[in-house]
């Protein structure tokens, strides 16, 4: 089933068409050769290289893609939980033994940048893409995205150190048959939001996921993005009246029980499973293996809906983008060629069509489709909202920083131990300098 939505104001960059009416052009299996010797031709590569990721997407079945196109590169590829991804990857990288190729956040991102240990890709992007219409392989994504990928990272001589692979956008997936029974319904503004979470509470469900072991700094996030959207990164202080405001909407939120004190330790899964078990009504999330797992499971009637907007601005920008599924190529790879090879092929038109019609996912290509399921259209409609860049208006935490941040400062604003003022103000010193 194929589907529409009417294009919002900033939508232009993901106008929707159907998968059946898009007009692919045929893998070139581009052999272009870049300036620093790199070749892309699949006649010249050979070898093995690793490629690590917590996408469940990026399955064997894709990788073996690669393989009937470069037979004479082998890929092994290493799937780890986002839960522990993030460690894994810090261990590897201060062990020296990265992948030749792997998925990154903007928090890992910022200390392989920093410590030299990524691939610049400013040169493989001026060369032609996998496959596509685009003329160079950079020039087939979707600029915004490309952007964001490096955004917090130091870009001061051109450098491009990483590439997005799909697009994130957060919406929230909820039991119909909950809302019916309680009598609410999808909320347009914040305040119905918090008066549904109050209704849902009264009833005796969970009124939302918080996911606080994993996701919960979203909420600050998402507010920041509409409080301090606009000013200077420069001028930032831990005293801005706006920084303070993002806490307020999340203490708010709080206020109304949108979710239990026990919350704030919740992994993915355990959250997975308490909307399953209809003790939930509401799961935010993206859309990836997360949604697939719910329909999966499910043996209610689901729905979704794009979140509103948590300050009145219209609309509101969602988080992800460009820097949360970051592709990136590991600087002291022993086999180069075929490790910026295997990038090309994971962001073609034909794997990011492929992905797009069968999974939960959406372009990081100007090639902008449709999703096979009708649950994707609150995340399509809300990437079209656009995405945050907080490094323009926030620093970014550094890694021990935001470890205090997200286990420390952010639980104990949820649990009401510290006030606003008190969470903006014990995240002094906490960024990067």
């Amino acid at each position: 089933m194929k589907f529409q939505f009417k294009r919002s104001r900033a939508a232009a960059a993901l106008a929707i068409v159907t998968v059946a009416g898009l007009a692919l052009a045929g893998c070139s299996t581009s052999t272009s050769t870049t300036s620093s010797g790199l070749t892309t031709d699949p006649t010249q590569i050979k070898g093995s290289i690793t490629f690590s990721t917590w996408w469940a997407y990026a399955n064997q079945k894709l990788v073996d893609g690669f393989s009937k196109e470069y037979p004479n590169v082998k890929v092994k590829l290493d799937f780890t939980a986002i839960d522990t991804y993030p460690t894994k990857l810090q261990a590897l990288a201060s062990s020296g033994d990265l992948p030749d190729v792997f998925a990154a956040q903007n928090a890992s991102l910022v200390d392989l940048q920093k410590a030299g240990q990524l691939y610049n890709l400013k040169d493989a992007l001026a060369t032609a893409p996998y496959d596509g219409k685009a003329k160079t392989w950079g020039g087939s994504f979707n600029a915004s995205l490309l952007k964001g990928a490096n955004a917090t990272l130091d870009t001061s001589k051109g450098e491009t150190w990483g590439v997005p692979f799909n697009a994130i956008s957060v919406a929230s997936i909820y039991n119909k048959d909950i809302f019916d029974k309680v009598g609410i319904k999808v909320p347009t503004t914040f305040a119905e939001l918090l008066s549904n979470c109050t209704a849902l509470k009264d009833a005796g469900y969970i009124p939302m996921s918080l996911t606080g072991a994993v996701w919960g700094t979203w909420w600050t996030s998402l507010a920041w993005d509409q409080t301090m959207n606009g000013e200077k990164v420069a001028d930032f202080s831990v005293s801005d009246p706006n920084y303070i405001k993002g806490f307020q909407i999340v203490q708010k939120m709080a206020k109304a029980g949108c979710w239990t004190d026990s919350q704030v330790t919740t992994d993915i899964a355990a959250e997975t499973s308490l909307f399953l078990q209809k003790k939930t009504a509401q799961f935010v999330s993206v859309p990836e293996n997360f949604l697939a797992s719910v329909v999966k499971g499910a043996d209610f009637k689901l729905g979704t809906y794009v979140l509103p907007a948590l300050d009145g601005k219209d609309p509101n920008r969602i988080l992800g983008g460009g820097n949360a599924n970051v592709l990136v190529v590991n600087k002291a790879s022993k086999n180069l060629s075929a490790a910026v090879a295997f990038a090309k092929y994971l962001t073609s038109t034909k794997v990011e069509t492929d992905l797009a019609s069968s999974q939960f996912t959406i372009p990081s290509l100007d090639i902008n489709l449709s999703s096979g399921n009708p649950l994707m259209a609150a995340y399509l409609e809300a990437a079209g909202h656009g995405f945050t860049d907080s490094s323009t208006y926030l620093p970014n935490f550094s890694t021990a920083g935001y470890t205090t941040y997200s286990t420390e400062i952010f639980p104990n604003l949820v649990l009401g131990k510290i006030t606003p003022e008190q969470a903006a103000q014990q995240t002094e010193g906490l960024f990067q300098k």
